[in-house]
């Protein structure tokens, strides 16, 4: 299995039933999938490259910041108290957050130096979004399944959450943020101190 090692797995809890619930899509199935073929081919295109783990980790953030929809998942894993903070606080949160969540899975993903991974199917989830399903392959290992979740909530075509054999990135991370939202007495304002620190 490809995340028995826990040095090797993306650390998510729950599953697809927690996807974020979207309004009604414009966005195509096609579409969605010559998006996330864009997103794979950046992706390990910087993975599989020569360049050192800072630079790596670098070039994944500014990838990974504009294919996905930060605010959408920041608000998501945050919840209630994000409605509370002021305009500015909100940004600095999404941005503390996109930092955060950019590093973290970047370096996860650099375990997949070497992997081949092919989109197999492309479905419509109502209100939660469109999944584009796809295998990941990696030499020693047994193939294993990596969801994406697309929408165009924003206005534009954007990533909003990943789903591991199951597994879900907004549930895993909602609990995280909030686990150290707690350990904080609920200051939001020092969890995105922690969070651009990260």
């Amino acid at each position: 299995m490809p995340f028995n090692n826990p040095n090797r797995r993306l650390v998510l809890a729950g599953g697809a039933a927690a996807l974020l619930p979207l309004p009604a899509l414009a966005l195509t199935e096609n579409g969605a999938s010559t998006f996330v073929q864009g997103v794979i081919d950046d992706v390990f295109g910087i993975i599989n490259s020569s360049q050192s783990e800072a630079r790596v980790l670098r070039r994944f953030k500014q990838v990974f910041t504009s294919y996905a929809d930060i605010n959408i998942i920041a608000r998501s894993v945050l919840g209630p108290p994000y409605r509370s903070l002021s305009n500015r606080e909100q940004r600095d949160f999404s941005n503390a957050f996109g930092h955060y969540i950019s590093y973290k899975y970047g370096r996860q993903f650099r375990e997949f130096q070497g992997a081949d991974i092919t989109i197999t199917r492309t479905r419509d989830a109502g209100s939660k979004g469109i999944l584009v399903s796809s295998q990941v392959r990696q030499q020693g290992q047994s193939p294993f399944q990596l969801d994406w979740q697309v929408s165009d909530r924003s206005g534009q075509v954007k990533l909003i959450n990943l789903i591991i054999e199951g597994l879900s990135l907004l549930t895993s991370e909602r609990e995280e943020i909030r686990g150290q939202l707690a350990a904080r007495r609920g200051d939001v304002n020092a969890l995105t101190a922690y969070l651009a620190a990260a």
